[in-house]
């Protein structure tokens, strides 16, 4: 059966204004609030920078050269790296003709300052070829952007002795440390050797930027429902992922026994439906090529995955 050429939609101006104005404010708030988190990681000071946007915070950021210097150099290449993403999937519907919105920023009042970013698409995606290409655009994209600021990062990061105390209650302080992927242990294996037991790394504005990007990339690969690895899957493997889902789905919840936080994406993937919708031509499948690259998103996937991606630990200085 022939698939329905596509009939042309309506033509809807760019909202430039409203991208830029989204992705001011978030730039705002990653400076911000990526200021805090990252004197929070480090061994060598005591922060007391909340992490949520408190006006104090604010003055304390932008009334200090110092301080403003390191939030921006957190906030541009974090930001850079969550729109290459954005970029690849809009780019992607551009090929493809498919009528889709400016990428958007989402600025956040707490964390590192942002929910991501996204782009919609306004228009029904006719085969499981198309549907790869746009899902696959952006985390290749995303990835390819901070794999060198992460790696310059962890060159320039320092490795420091840890500290750690039993109990966070009777703690005079605390370490906020990004969780470890097996790219980042790679990478501190090829710039710094094998780190001593007890031993971190006091971290490069970078290295957070790019662990933002490893964070935002492993989310959005997670093979179910409306994420980009929801529609991979779907993808290569048609209506058996419909029933691959709630195994998946349950092995999430599994992994919320280690980080409470899966809990969270666990309850967000299930407001989205588990079960990808269908395409409208399911029976054209993958040729060779993309079922190669799929594989190489895998490895993706695996390069970036993060068991327990935040932990707070009490310290003595």
């Amino acid at each position: 059966m022939p698939v329905p050429a596509r009939l042309p939609a309506p033509a809807r101006r760019p909202r430039w204004l409203l991208a830029t104005l989204l992705f001011a404010m978030t730039l705002a708030t990653t400076t911000v609030l990526g200021t805090g988190y990252y004197l929070g990681s480090r061994t060598d000071v005591v922060s007391a920078l909340p992490l949520w946007l408190h006006p104090e915070a604010v003055r304390t950021v932008l009334g200090r050269a110092d301080l403003l210097g390191i939030g921006l150099r957190f906030s541009l290449p974090a930001l850079f790296v969550l729109l290459c993403h954005e970029l690849g999937h809009y780019l992607a519907c551009r090929w493809y003709r498919l009528p889709a919105t400016l990428p958007y920023f989402l600025p956040a009042p707490v964390g590192i300052g942002t929910f991501g970013a996204f782009i919609r698409i306004r228009a029904p995606l006719r085969g499981k070829r198309e549907l790869f290409d746009v899902a696959v655009a952006g985390p290749l994209a995303g990835f390819a952007a901070l794999l060198p600021i992460l790696a310059y990062g962890i060159a320039r990061s320092t490795p420091v002795p840890l500290e750690r105390l039993p109990d966070l209650d009777t703690s005079p302080a605390y370490l906020v440390l990004p969780g470890q992927s097996l790219l980042q242990h790679l990478l501190v294996r090829i710039f710094h050797g094998p780190l001593p037991a007890g031993w971190i790394l006091d971290l490069h504005p970078f290295a957070l930027a790019g662990w933002i990007g490893l964070f935002a990339t492993m989310l959005n690969l997670i093979p179910l429902g409306q994420l980009d690895g929801g529609h991979l899957l779907y993808a290569v493997a048609g209506r058996r992922q419909r029933q691959a889902a709630l195994v998946l789905w349950l092995l999430l919840v599994l992994a919320g026994i280690h980080w409470p936080g899966w809990l969270f994406w666990c309850a967000v993937t299930l407001i989205m439906g588990l079960r990808h919708p269908p395409v409208v031509d399911e029976a054209t499948p993958l040729d060779a090529p993309r079922r190669r690259l799929a594989l190489v998103t895998l490895a993706i996937f695996l390069l970036s995955f993060m068991p327990v991606p935040i932990e707070i630990v009490p310290v003595a200085f």
